[in-house]
């Protein structure tokens, strides 16, 4: 049957084929099933757990990658094949600009150490999927044995020149026996009612946790993760924002769009031309943006297949209009928070020259300042950034800004975000009883003393009708 480009294989072709065809050979040269194979076996029960079972794309991953392992197709184990097959991208897709692949990995090896934690705790098999690469590997674990009959202790013993009568014998087991078995139900009712016990404690306060993470400090996520939409989460592009300062120049999101900004910047005096190309075509992004990204997946209400990491040269206008977006870093280093600018009050505006950008506030309030500037005197390092979100976007879904005017300020801005003491108040001004919640702007203010800890603050807040 021949299959289109980007369609996948589902569970039940998987074990279908894995049936007709293996790797391995009996002596008459015959392929052995799959079905025989332990290492296959392994594989269902796993696909089966509980951090496979709810994830499709993740179940698909693990089966297609050990179905081609078990069958001796190893080749056919390349992140290109995997995006194409499992996670229908194009033919000819560029791996190193869709990270869908690497990004599954990573939770593909963090839910098999889980299971063989948990659930798997007792395989005598292990399965790993090493790092560099996405060929399964199955080892045995060591001092593993197959499970085997609890052994029943002796009641009594049999010394020599003491044996007593076959009746004594008898007489005394039903004894030590209706003794034994008191004890059994003694302990039995006593762990029991501990567990009972323990169960109710353990309910409390499960319940009483998930109550406080279902409140306002969780509202916004649950719109930006929606099992209905796809989320792109879009890191800086960090080497642009290099080559904006060294060229005095800033990129227009419609230049950045249709990547004619490259041709349009020249290399300034005192750096040639090939070095000047080669920092224009790599691809850079912050550590802070990563750390960001790092605390999104682990959120729970992240929603693994619905979401992308994209790379920002990577991302279409397109994109951004059918997915909720969360943008991380200002227009001068991710020239898509450009397309949101017009819908903003706290607007981070660009300078040429290192730490000499600022945040215009476009209509200040009572205090407020018409414009907020990095300072830095040596002991006291002060600076902005803001967190904004829009609820549906011009129909474009929910959009997220996260940015600064340097990275410590981004940092500040993600702080906020993550600190439920100060988000709850803001998120619950902006919560409505039906529909999306309200959009929202932060600005933050980080500041730091010495070799003090720098520490964030909101300091001015608008919460809009719509």
């Amino acid at each position: 049957m021949r299959r289109s480009p980007g369609s996948v294989l589902s569970e039940a072709e998987i074990s279908e084929k894995g049936m007709q065809s293996s790797a391995r050979l009996t002596g008459a040269g015959e392929p052995i099933p799959l079905s025989t194979l332990p290492e296959w076996h392994l594989v269902q029960r796993i696909a089966a757990s509980r951090g496979f079972a709810k994830s499709e794309l993740l179940k698909n991953f693990l089966l297609y990658v050990c179905e081609r392992s078990l069958m001796g197709d190893a080749q056919e184990i390349t992140e290109q094949r995997i995006g194409i097959r499992i996670f229908g991208r194009p033919e000819g897709y560029d791996p190193g600009e869709d990270n869908i692949v690497r990004s599954y990995a990573r939770m593909l090896r963090k839910r098999l150490d889980a299971y063989f934690v948990e659930e798997g705790a007792g395989e005598t098999l292990r399965l790993l999927v090493p790092r560099g690469g996405y060929v399964p590997a199955f080892e045995v674990v060591a001092g593993a044995r197959k499970p085997v009959a609890a052994e029943v202790p002796a009641l009594f013993s049999i010394h020599e020149n003491s044996a007593p009568s076959m009746a004594e014998a008898s007489d005394k087991t039903r004894a030590l026996t209706a003794k034994t078995r008191f004890h059994w139900y003694s302990a039995a009712l006593g762990l029991l009612a501990g567990c009972v016990l323990a169960v109710l404690i353990w309910t409390t306060v499960h319940v009483l946790t998930a109550q406080r993470n279902i409140s306002a400090a969780h509202a916004l996520w649950t719109q930006m993760f929606e099992p209905t939409r796809n989320t792109l989460i879009v890191p800086a592009d960090s080497g642009l924002g290099i080559i904006e300062n060294l060229t005095h120049s800033q990129v227009s999101v419609d230049a950045y769009a249709n990547g004619s900004f490259l041709a349009q910047m020249h290399a300034p005096e005192g750096l040639d031309s090939g070095n000047f190309n080669d920092l224009s075509s790599q691809h850079y992004t912050s550590v802070v943006d990563l750390g960001i990204t790092a605390a999104l997946e682990r959120l729970p209400e992240f929603i693994a297949d619905r979401t992308q990491i994209r790379y920002a040269r990577a991302v279409t206008a397109e994109d951004i209009h059918n997915s909720n977006v969360i943008l991380l870093g200002s227009v001068h280093s991710n020239p898509w928070v450009g397309l949101f600018n017009n819908r903003v009050n706290f607007q981070l505006s660009y300078t040429p020259e290192v730490d000499r950008s600022f945040v215009v506030n476009q209509h200040p309030l009572a205090g407020e300042s018409a414009t907020y500037r990095n300072e830095t005197n040596g002991t006291l390092n002060r600076t902005y950034g803001t967190v904004v979100y829009l609820s549906d976007a011009g129909g474009a879904g929910h959009v997220l800004l996260i940015q600064g005017l340097n990275m410590a300020a981004t940092q500040a801005a993600a702080d906020i975000l993550f600190n439920r003491k100060t988000i709850v108040p803001v998120l619950a001004q902006a919560a409505r009883r039906d529909g999306p919640m309200r959009s929202f702007e932060l600005l933050v203010e980080t500041t730091s003393i010495g070799a003090a800890a720098p520490e964030a603050r909101v300091i001015a807040t608008r919460v809009y009708p719509q």
